[in-house]
């Protein structure tokens, strides 16, 4: 008898384990001095090792990025998400090209001061302009302005997105035409119609570029520069072209350049096809680098004549509420210090040994260089206080 009450007890008992074991919560509440519990490995985000931007394995949904009223901590189903509203995602920003770094920069000036030209031929866009090769065989534009303002626009604007930290305008030197680096072609520079003695720029020649289409988010009648659904399904590859044109058209408004995007929406009015064709002085490099070319029409040009092109200027800034963080903090950083010119000449003074035989730009200059940055400030105020 008291070995079948044994065994019935025993089974009871083995019963009453089973059924707590398969009521137990498969995810406890971690405590000290335990194992933290897994993730699985399908939710597991890892850091991109390259530059390479990463694809997204699901497309975001319209919220988020593609939304026009993105608000603190929206995520895309893909895990976008924007800070404040108005800020890329970090994990754009860290897949974003780096451009021409401070090393390619620095190296190129040194060698360019110091190279011979060897030969010319004609290139580089306009017709005073030379292609020209240096001793040690590469290539690089010779860029002889119709007046000094916009050889000084073209060295002004690469110095100037050296202090933004914008990497995409390529590096730019002045020489004196008839100085000892031309000696091997004196001869040639008759054939020119440069005058002895004129300043001119040189920048490298650049291979494998492509032309650069405006991003569709513009294309469309009061379109924004925010990424649309069909571009966000690709990835970031469509976002980080986008966040390049946010950088550009920054720049643009800030040096008044009218010679690139601006020159096709003057176009539109008898040209309706004009935005469906490449982008005036940008191109493209294979791995997704914009670059900015020629940029003599920026600053003191640029607001000579002003009047006649900002309302397309203020048109296209106000379809940008996407910003880089560095670039917003340097743009506060000058705005409320009101030194942007004065860093742009000591750094231009003390990286340019010609700088002084060009001349800096005049104090009406320098001043509309401060109020655009007054504006360029309040106007991602106001994309901030939209969005939050």
């Amino acid at each position: 008898m008291k070995t079948a009450v044994a065994l019935i007890t025993s089974a009871f008992l083995l019963l009453l384990g089973v059924v707590c074991w398969l009521q137990r919560d498969p995810h406890p509440t971690e405590q000290p001095g335990r194992l933290p519990k897994r993730v699985p490995r399908a939710l597991r985000l890892t850091a991109p090792a390259s530059r390479t931007p990463p694809i997204a394995t699901e497309p975001p949904t319209a919220q988020g990025l593609s939304g026009g009223h993105s608000h603190k901590g929206n995520r895309s189903e893909a895990g976008f998400a924007l800070e404040e509203g108005i800020f890329w995602p970090r994990t754009l920003e860290r897949t974003l090209p780096v451009g021409f770094t401070d090393v390619y920069y620095q190296h190129w000036q040194r060698f360019a001061r110091t190279a011979s030209v060897v030969s010319l031929e004609r290139g580089c866009g306009r017709s005073t302009n030379r292609l020209a090769t240096l001793s040690d065989g590469s290539k690089a534009c010779v860029r002889y302005g119709i007046n000094p303002e916009q050889i000084q626009g073209e060295v002004l604007s690469f110095y100037l997105s050296r202090l933004l930290g914008l990497p995409a305008v390529p590096p730019c030197i002045l020489s004196k035409v008839g100085s000892p680096q031309w000696a091997p072609v004196q001869a040639e520079l008759g054939g020119t119609g440069w005058v002895l003695g004129s300043l001119v720029t040189i920048t490298p020649w650049l291979h494998n570029l492509s032309s650069v289409l405006p991003p569709r988010a513009l294309r469309a009648e009061g379109g924004k520069l925010r990424p649309l659904r069909e571009e966000l399904h690709s990835g970031f590859a469509g976002m980080v072209e986008l966040a390049q044109w946010a950088d550009l058209i920054l720049f643009d408004y800030l040096t008044a350049n009218f010679d690139r995007l601006i020159s096709n929406l003057f176009s539109l009015q008898w040209d309706p096809r004009v935005m469906l064709r490449g982008t005036n002085n940008l191109h493209r490099f294979p791995d997704g680098t914009l670059v900015l070319l020629d940029n003599e029409a920026g600053l003191a040009h640029g607001y000579r004549v002003r009047d006649t092109w900002d309302k397309y200027n203020k048109e296209l800034l106000a379809t940008v509420c996407l910003f880089r963080r560095g670039v917003v903090r340097k743009l506060e950083e000058l705005y409320l210090g009101r030194s942007l010119a004065e860093k742009l000449h000591t750094l231009y003074l003390a990286e340019e040994p010609l700088a002084t035989e060009l001349g800096l730009l005049t104090e009406p200059e320098a001043q509309i260089l401060q109020d655009r940055v007054g504006l360029l400030y309040r106007h991602i105020q106001s994309c901030q206080d939209r969005y939050s």
